[in-house]
């Protein structure tokens, strides 16, 4: 059978957009206010960033569960069940007493975003050719990029007028409607389900996975770029609150991040049938090795200032909306159709777990202390990006 014959039917761009909005906007919404999580539970800066980092990490180990079920049981029950977590986790975070409880519950709340995220992948991929599914997604992640473009002020001014709480009370709204609206518009779009789901056949196709150059390269390139923006959140509000700026101050500034990237994102749909996949990645790699090189070369040389973290933050941004979602659509497409929900599982899982670490350690290394350091591991970080594109395979039309 062809896969013409094989296709469904393309599902609406805003539904999709709305699904995965639900996990972007809990990891953007809480950032203005981790400097005010701190101060309520009187914990050092690193504690609190656990309330992110667990969330990340969460929603990177998600998609290795979420990915294989959805090959055995179909994109919207599985994707379901994991709205169905999302919005426990919104509930707990909104009344955690303690700062032990919120991390637990942003852990569920992850755990339930990850389908969220790596389902609409897959779904796009059921429905559109490769060239057409990477435009596609491309079309998506800029209308995505709208919810943390409005949700860092929208986080900043919840966190000045209701503490951080509001911020999950917004993210319980979210799932609700989410959930409703799926439940009534999302139609089934795997039509060649695994008969069965055992552990061992499941562990067999990871592993079949981690052999294959393509993917693997694609994958980490994802999770290297993703780390940037993630080491970003982490250091970024500290960084702003050490030059005097308020939470809301901060949330408009950083909110010119996603607005670049939507513009990458417009660019990268129109460039990528003509260029192909694996040359989107690879140019955009380059652009961010430009961008977090003036970003740290300006800090480095004492001129640390609101727009000069900004302005090369918008060229990282701009640059990752080329080659994010090329990069994601390549991995996917360089495995086989009836383990894409796995390979989009794995690909997903790679990216946020390498991402949320490399996070994780520029914080644990000072950087919400000095800014110099978390630059320095990041303009690496984007030297590597870039290596990984060298050793692509570059795709043709009727890849």
């Amino acid at each position: 059978m062809s896969f013409t014959d094989q296709q469904s039917k393309p599902q609406a761009t805003w539904l999709l957009v709305l699904i995965t909005s639900t996990s972007v906007l809990a990891t953007a919404i809480i950032t203005p206010s981790l400097p005010g999580i701190a101060e309520s539970f009187s914990v050092t800066p690193n504690s609190a960033q656990r309330v992110l980092t667990v969330y990340l990490m969460m929603l990177g180990l998600g998609q290795l569960v979420f990915g294989p079920l959805s090959d055995r049981f179909g994109r919207r029950l599985t994707l379901f069940a994991g709205l169905g977590l999302y919005l426990l986790g919104s509930v707990l975070a909104s009344f955690a007493p303690h700062l032990e409880f919120l991390v637990l519950a942003r852990s569920i709340q992850g755990l339930g975003a990850s389908a969220a995220l790596v389902l609409p992948r897959v779904i796009i991929n059921d429905t559109h050719q490769p060239r057409a599914a990477a435009a596609s997604l491309a079309a998506v992640t800029a209308a995505m990029a709208i919810t943390p473009m409005l949700s860092f002020p929208f986080g900043g001014i919840l966190f000045e007028f209701f503490g951080w709480r509001g911020s999950m009370v917004v993210t319980t709204l979210l799932g609700v409607a989410t959930i409703v609206a799926t439940l009534f518009l999302l139609q089934e779009t795997n039509n060649a389900r695994q008969t069965s789901l055992r552990l061992v056949s499941v562990a067999v196709d990871y592993l079949s996975l981690t052999k294959n150059k393509q993917f693997l390269l694609l994958a980490t390139n994802m999770g290297l770029h993703t780390s940037i923006f993630y080491s970003f959140l982490n250091f970024l509000p500290f960084s702003f609150k050490h030059l005097g700026y308020s939470a809301s101050e901060f949330g408009y500034y950083i909110m010119l991040f996603p607005t670049s990237f939507i513009f990458g994102n417009l660019i990268s749909r129109k460039l990528t049938p003509i260029l192909g996949i694996t040359k989107m990645v690879r140019m955009g790699s380059l652009i961010i090795i430009a961008g977090m090189s003036v970003m740290a070369g300006l800090v480095f040389l004492g001129f640390e200032s609101a727009w000069g973290l900004v302005l090369p933050g918008m060229v990282y941004s701009l640059a990752a909306g080329f080659s994010l979602p090329n990069a994601a659509m390549g991995a996917i497409n360089a495995v086989g159709r009836s383990v894409r929900g796995l390979g989009s599982g794995l690909a997903g899982s790679l990216q946020q777990l390498l991402g949320s670490g490399i996070a994780a350690s520029t914080i644990l290394l000072g950087a919400a202390e000095d800014t110099r350091i978390g630059l320095g591991i990041l303009l690496l970080v984007a030297i590597a990006s870039f290596v990984t594109t060298l050793f692509l395979v570059d795709d043709s039309e009727d890849t």
